[in-house]
């Protein structure tokens, strides 16, 4: 039986978190259970199991379609216990064949992420396989679709701009502050807040070698993320005066109030040469807005950034159609190599049967010619019986045969090899 390439799975597509959230499966001591148990099921060849908090995947090779139906309900029946298979079969898709193949050599690229183009996906996608080859069930067709994953990954991101557009309102705050200072090594950050918007943008700063200030209305959170990026810490009730020396400022707290009003920042600033950027990404807003119409004052604020992540995001979305193309030929090439995977293992079991063959016809201690003559019977029936279904091969075969034939040395004769020596 044909051998089937399937992908089966939930993801943000296709149901809420509190259903993904259900199927979610995390290694323990390396090792996925779920995984151990999915390639112990009849009809079950190759197997890994990708799980983020955007998807939960399953791709496989498969002794036949009908082996699809039944993974699909026994991994349901192992995350749900004894609740109704088809209350949440419905959430899922279920791809084989060439659709199977596109769907998973798009995955590591970023081209059906949540975030298009976003490149955390890949490393998460290395690790699957990685469990895979740890816990014994990948096989030759899942090695090379990896292979191919990857180089499929790496041509979208060197052949399309889907990467260098950035979408994360973290990370465009820093780059909007570093347009309007051209460097951000050595210039001093104010981080008014130290939430989890805070940490990531403080994490792409770092990144950019700037010197880092956290102050937060619980001083012992400060001091935490303070301590995790390598920053000092700035007592709340001193931040305002804090900002006379403060080239950027980003806002992101829970206040729901102005934290700085434009008469106190004119104060400020009063004296100041140097430009200073707010960028606040709180809601609702920590800055007045009127704080913008300073002389050498840069306000953003998150409609600012969101409208630049928007736009970014609708460049990657182009991006990704010529990332699609790319699949499409990354497909058609490992579709070859998998057909040429399963011609290569059928020689070598033609190979094996014919010296069987040959050895039975052996054993039966008769003439050299009654030999030969039952070794051809016994070959040639099966090879007579394949070949009547099929004329087109049929007539190849014999064309093939021809060639052979025609270039035997006739009797008597010696065949002379292209150096012109003989041979015996």
């Amino acid at each position: 039986m044909e051998p089937v390439i399937a992908a089966i799975g939930i993801n943000y597509e296709t149901a809420p978190v509190e259903v993904r959230e259900i199927f979610s499966c995390s290694p323990k001591s390396g090792i996925l259970e779920e995984l151990s148990y999915l390639s112990n099921l009849p009809g079950v060849e190759e197997i890994v199991l990708l799980s983020t908090c955007n998807r939960v995947e399953i791709y496989a090779v498969l002794q036949g379609e009908e082996v699809v139906e039944n993974l699909l309900e026994e991994f349901i029946k192992l995350k749900i216990g004894n609740r109704p298979v088809e209350e949440f079969k419905k959430y899922f898709f279920v791809k084989t064949g060439r659709e199977a193949v596109e769907h998973i050599l798009s995955v590591p690229a970023g081209l059906v992420s949540m975030v298009v183009g976003e490149s955390q996906i890949a490393s998460q996608f290395k690790e699957t396989f990685q469990i895979g080859e740890k816990q014994g069930t990948l096989g030759p067709v899942l090695r090379m679709l990896y292979t191919a994953a990857l180089r499929t990954a790496k041509r979208v991101r060197s052949e399309t701009a889907i990467s260098q557009t950035p979408v994360s309102v973290s990370y465009i705050a820093v780059l909007l502050a570093k347009r309007v200072f051209g460097f951000l090594e050595g210039i001093k950050v104010l981080l008014v807040g130290a939430g989890e918007m805070a940490e990531l943008t403080a994490r792409y700063l770092k990144a950019e070698k700037a010197e880092i200030y956290v102050t937060n209305r619980t001083h012992e959170r400060a001091l935490q993320l303070a301590r995790e990026i390598g920053a000092g810490v700035v007592p709340w009730e001193r931040f305002k005066e804090f900002l006379k020396e403060t080239d950027i400022a980003i806002f992101s707290t829970g206040a729901g109030r102005y934290l700085i009003t434009a008469k106190e920042a004119a104060k400020l600033f009063r004296k100041r040469t140097s430009p200073v950027v707010f960028i606040d990404i709180s809601v609702p807003r920590n800055v007045d807005p009127e704080v913008g119409k300073l002389e050498g004052v840069f306000l953003y604020n998150i409609d600012d950034l969101k409208e630049i992540a928007d736009r970014n995001l609708k460049t990657r979305k182009e991006e990704a159609k010529k990332g699609l193309l790319i699949v499409k030929e990354e497909t058609e090439k490992f579709l070859k190599r998998l057909e040429a995977l399963k011609t290569d293992h059928l020689v070598k079991e033609l190979n094996h049967l014919v010296s069987l063959l040959k050895e039975a016809s052996l054993k039966e201690g008769e003439t050299p010619r009654e030999v030969l003559d039952k070794f051809t019977k016994r070959f040639l029936y099966p090879v007579y019986k394949t070949l009547k279904k099929h004329p087109q091969v049929l007539e190849e075969f014999v064309q093939t045969l021809k060639g052979v034939v025609e270039n035997l040395p006739h009797q008597g004769e010696e065949k002379k090899t292209p150096k012109g020596e003989k041979v015996n």
